[in-house]
């Protein structure tokens, strides 16, 4: 049953992984196509979402592995 929620979990990272490739791919190229100064204040305000982004994700991360010890933790207490 572990195994099966480790399962979801790296399923969940490769899809985030992808998305944020892709992500990145289009972003970069909006960067191009703009002026310089454009880009530049765009850059910061993308530097700022993506950080916030990370701070989220870990959040969530941390959230899951608590979750996961909680059931783990409830599952021996049930099984002793």
């Amino acid at each position: 049953m572990i195994g099966t929620w480790i399962g979801i979990l790296g399923l969940l990272l490769v899809g985030g992984r992808a998305s944020d490739g892709l992500r990145t791919a289009q972003l970069e190229s909006i960067l191009t196509r703009l002026p310089p100064e454009e880009a530049r204040a765009y850059y910061e305000q993308l530097r700022r979402r993506l950080r916030k982004v990370a701070v989220l994700r870990a959040i969530a991360l941390a959230a899951l592995l608590v979750l996961f010890w909680s059931f783990r933790q409830m599952l021996h207490r049930h099984v002793a």
